[in-house]
């Protein structure tokens, strides 16, 4: 068959199909209000709106099989798919919708080429060709369009949520907005408890929690977020049963950073407030042990860097004693106390973990003893000795001295 002739079959199908637009697409939509389980049940988008969509994809499939080689325009399918997800269809219920008028078209195609005298088998099956390559093209069209809304809605709301986020840090709320309306923008329910949690950037700008909200979601705990240049900020609801300890499990699979959780609060409008402390919590990781501390949970954490200036001058007045000795001295003797303060007091706990004999440990406590002036048995100069140790250990490392500097 020339390809003339069959373009000319193409052509009269197409035609012949399209001087019963307005019955085919009633036809469509009946089917649509009927199988398709969504239109049938829910009626975000009216028969009118439905009815527009099919006579206009009808006129371009019908109208493209007296060209099937030339390029098409999906614009009105890409509409229909941002149309859609705007209204709040879902994607199967779009996708079932174009199954089930494709396969009435393509029935209805058959039934008007057998009607004809004209159109051969070869034609019918050049006309199933073009019909469903022009199918495809609009429905890959009609999904980008989807899609392409769903994305702009999600960032939408991303953006709507990270500034009520900052409201609420900020310890303000936008005019007219109570705290009803926040918990609703941040999609967490108003009923608490909620921690606030503070997570430290290893670069400015960039998330070191990546997926943190999806993993949380999946353990029941809704949560907000916040990229700030250097930090990394998070309001989590715990739920009427408190689960504090899966949130501290999944914040601890992220090794990279430093991270501090507040007190729990009762109320949205002391976000501010907990946020200060969940700073200083965060300050108080240390980064050879724990990287996550909540602040209610580490009493020495949080008082060794809650005023470090203060906190410094008080190590310095306690572990002063010890500055004469050589580096690696120094560093065994508070590597013993702490050791010690770890396992209960006990030198033979202490002893296995630092793989020395208990003499060892007792030796190097003695000596500790005697540079200090303090003596561990004393309640009130262990304590002293432990808070020094603690500042110690979570003041910054000094650069060293370059060469040819004063």
């Amino acid at each position: 068959m020339a390809a003339d002739s069959a373009d000319a079959q193409l052509a009269e199908l197409g035609a012949a199909l399209l001087s019963r637009a307005d019955e085919l697409a009633d036809t469509m939509l009946g089917l649509m209000r009927r199988d398709v389980g969504f239109h049938r049940t829910v009626a975000l988008v009216t028969d009118d709106q439905l009815r527009s969509t099919v006579l206009n994809h009808l006129d371009f499939i019908l109208g493209a099989l007296g060209g099937p080689e030339r390029a098409y325009d999906t614009a009105a399918a890409a509409a229909t798919g941002r149309n859609r997800a705007a209204a709040g269809v879902p994607l199967p219920a779009v996708m079932d919708s174009y199954r089930k008028c494709a396969r009435f078209l393509w029935d209805e195609l058959c039934a008007e080429a057998g009607r004809s005298a004209t159109v051969s088998d070869s034609g019918l099956v050049r006309a199933a060709s073009a019909m469903w390559m022009v199918l495809d093209e609009f429905t890959t069209a009609m999904v980008s369009g989807y899609q392409e809304e769903i994305a702009r809605q999600v960032v939408g709301r991303q953006r709507e949520r990270s500034a009520m986020v900052q409201a609420l840090i900020d310890g303000r709320l936008p005019e007219n907005l109570d705290i009803w309306n926040a918990a609703d923008t941040l999609r967490i329910s108003l009923r608490g408890p909620y921690v606030v949690v503070c997570a430290e950037l290893s670069s400015i700008g960039r998330s070191v929690l990546p997926d943190i909200e999806s993993r949380l979601s999946a353990k029941g705990i809704a949560s907000a977020w916040r990229l700030q240049p250097d930090i990394e900020i998070g309001i989590l609801q715990l739920g009427p049963r408190p689960m504090l300890d899966l949130a501290v499990k999944e914040l601890s699979a992220y090794p990279a950073t430093r991270i501090g959780i507040s007190p729990l609060i009762g109320d949205l409008a002391e976000t501010a407030g907990a946020l200060r402390y969940a700073r200083i919590a965060m300050t108080g990781c240390r980064r050879d042990r724990a990287r996550v501390t909540v602040f209610d949970r580490d009493v020495m954490a949080v008082t060794a860097v809650a005023e470090p200036d203060v906190m410094g001058r008080i190590s310095e007045t306690v572990l002063g004693p010890l500055g004469d000795l050589a580096d690696h001295e120094r560093e065994a003797l508070l590597d013993t106390l702490e050791a010690w303060l770890d396992n209960g007091g006990s030198a033979e706990r202490a002893a296995r973990a630092l793989f020395v004999h208990p003499n060892t440990v007792r030796q190097r406590l003695r000596k500790l003893e005697q540079r200090t002036g303090r003596v561990l048995s004393d309640p009130r100069a262990a304590a002293e000795l432990c808070i020094a140790l603690e500042t110690a250990r979570r003041a910054p490392t000094p650069a060293p001295e370059r060469r040819g500097e004063a």
